[in-house]
């Protein structure tokens, strides 16, 4: 089965950049909606062939634009939130650059992020803010690296200010907070790319275990207006946080957390 889902996803990827990408390509260039539905089927079929079931409870909060903010496990939560919903991601720029999740970041018009370069912070604020006038959906990993998912580490603030700042001009996207585990039906399980792990070795493990489910729980929206983005980011780490707790068919067995350093795609 491993070898089956191997050759499925090399398929899977020569179509891709033989047909997907230059068609993509054009879709965002000329507003054509046909890319939102390119960027969900593509990640379907990526999450099918390395055998990632995905699980979503509940639905976006309306109306969009909406801001959403979810715990980070692995690389493999934007495949899984893109093959829900035509999501724009923030990552870091080293992400445009790796195999398999650089060509989904440039299909799904990620913005990158200089990560420690404090200077960076402003420009991509306003990117963010661009894209949420323009009605786009955007999620951040507020935490800033990825964990084993057991727990929710501190939320960031700093992306949180074109909340802020939107909402003293009375422009108010929706804040929106998820959670994000894996299991393989009942325990969690560690679906992380950390460490000194290379891809492809962490790639064919996921192939080799299969049947990995990914849950993703939407929360009930933010209330944004009179906050500031600390403000904003604490009471997201706490919904974010309840939201993972009532997932109580993965966390009535997870082992204790153990955050681990992972090839963060935030």
């Amino acid at each position: 089965m491993p070898y089956l889902r191997a050759l499925a996803f090399v398929t899977t990827l020569m179509c891709a950049f033989l047909f997907l990408v230059p068609l993509q390509a054009l879709a965002r260039r000329r507003g054509w909606p046909i890319q939102h539905a390119i960027q969900t089927r593509f990640c379907r079929a990526i999450c099918a062939v390395i055998g990632i079931r995905v699980d979503a409870q509940g639905a976006l909060p309306a109306p969009a634009p909406r801001f959403v903010v979810a715990n980070h496990v692995s690389w493999t939560d934007i495949i899984a939130l893109a093959s829900v919903a035509p999501f724009i991601f923030l990552a870091k720029r080293d992400v445009a650059g790796w195999p398999v999740l650089g060509l989904l970041a440039r299909l799904q018009g990620t913005i990158f992020v200089e990560r420690g370069l404090r200077q960076d912070v402003a420009r991509v604020n306003d990117a963010l803010a661009d894209a949420l006038r323009a009605g786009a959906d955007l999620v951040v990993f507020p935490e800033g690296t990825s964990s084993d998912g057991a727990a929710v580490l501190p939320f960031r603030s700093a992306h949180f200010a074109p909340l802020e700042t939107m909402s003293a001009r009375g422009e108010a996207p929706t804040l929106a907070p998820v959670a994000i585990a894996y299991s393989d039906g009942a325990r969690r399980i560690d679906v992380g790319w950390y460490g000194d792990m290379t891809f492809l070795p962490h790639l064919w493990s996921l192939m080799k275990r299969g049947d990995a489910h990914c849950h993703i729980v939407f929360g009930a929206p933010i209330e944004t207006r009179g906050k500031d983005r600390k403000a904003l980011a604490t009471e997201s780490h706490e919904r974010v946080r309840a939201l993972l707790v009532s997932l109580r068919g993965v966390d009535s067995v997870a082992t204790p957390a153990r955050h681990r350093h992972q090839q963060s795609s935030s």
